[in-house]
């Protein structure tokens, strides 16, 4: 899961890939299954989360959405303190930098 991207040209951006976010999807498969967290059997012409390599029953899918929006929820909490971090100490570390230039 490579989320940060830069480029040559300059400019760092924070973007998912389309292919990590698919395991959010529900999609009707055409094969039978198996849930990749309970190993419970998911028949052909059923409902499931994901639609690459990591498929998951609805019931594993919906607790993994609720699981994820918590775990995303942390990541927006640490970037929110590591900014707060960067406020208060922002004058400070432009000095060191101007004094490591000399």
């Amino acid at each position: 899961m490579a989320w940060v991207k830069s480029s040559w040209r300059g400019g760092v951006i924070l973007k998912p890939q389309q292919t990590d976010l698919n395991c959010f999807k529900v999609v009707k498969i055409r094969q039978p299954l198996e849930c990749s967290n309970c190993k419970k059997k998911i028949p052909a012409k059923s409902y499931c989360y994901g639609s690459d390599w990591v498929r998951l029953c609805l019931d594993c899918g919906d607790k993994f959405s609720y699981e994820a929006i918590e775990g995303f929820q942390g990541i927006i909490d640490n970037i929110k303190l590591n900014q707060d971090h960067f406020k208060k100490n922002k004058d400070k570390w432009n000095a060191e930098n101007s004094l490591a230039l000399l």
